[in-house]
């Protein structure tokens, strides 16, 4: 399995610490938050690891290298424009030819048990599986909503609402390639708006795992805190 850490974002809403530090280097309990994700799929086997890069794009590569001294090995892409979440993945999509696992740099993943997760996705067969979790802040999380084997019903992009349910995308997707047939060739591109849908109107099916360990993310001050003290 192969991993993609997607680092692009420019962290508005945590400035002015983002203005000089990428949100993938804010220390978590003084570590940088990348060096938790790197670690925890080096636990589970993930070696081979893709990075996106736009905003302040040489310190990362700065920071990790080559990747070979944590035990992995690290490819990276620069975006001079903002490609969108899905569309990070046309830089790897050669290179991509193993099922992946796919994390937003912002959330700390550490409390999610990466095998019960691939072992889920085996078994439900599909083109995808999100990983999924109770939400609280509908208004700014992803909502999905599913069948009662699992099967994704529906994708609400955020803003979200309590119509659909409570079960919030954690920003983890373990894919299949073949997804990256339905990726659009150019512009920017979303999973929830553009890749997710176009892969359901294909007749793909796509699973949610829902976990009951939270995934925090560091996308505010108030959740970058509240991480603080997850890992505490």
């Amino acid at each position: 399995m192969q991993g993609v850490i997607l680092c692009a974002g420019e962290g508005e809403r945590l400035r002015p610490i983002t203005l000089k530090t990428p949100k993938p280097l804010l220390p978590i309990r003084g570590r940088p938050l990348l060096d938790w994700t790197v670690e925890w799929l080096r636990r589970f086997g993930v070696k081979d690891l893709f990075i996106n890069l736009h905003h302040l794009p040489d310190a990362i590569p700065a920071h990790l290298g080559t990747g070979l001294a944590r035990g992995v090995h690290v490819t990276y892409s620069f975006e001079k424009e903002l490609l969108g979440t899905a569309g990070a993945l046309r830089a790897f999509r050669d290179r991509l030819r193993q099922p992946f696992v796919v994390i937003y740099g912002d959330v700390l993943p550490t409390a999610l048990d990466l095998d019960a997760l691939r072992a889920y996705h085996r078994a439900k067969g599909g083109i995808g599986t999100l990983v999924l979790q109770k939400t609280d802040r509908p208004q700014d999380s992803d909502v999905v909503e599913l069948e009662n084997d699992g099967r994704v019903k529906a994708l609400h992009h955020a803003p979200g609402t309590f119509d659909h349910g409570d079960l919030g995308s954690a920003a983890v997707y373990l894919l299949e390639p073949g997804i990256l047939r339905y990726l659009p060739e150019s512009g920017k591109a979303d999973f929830v708006r553009d890749l997710f849908p176009a892969a359901l109107e294909g007749g793909e099916k796509l699973y949610g795992y829902v976990t009951e360990k939270e995934l925090p993310d560091i996308g505010t001050p108030e959740r970058y805190e509240k991480a603080q003290r997850r890992i505490a």
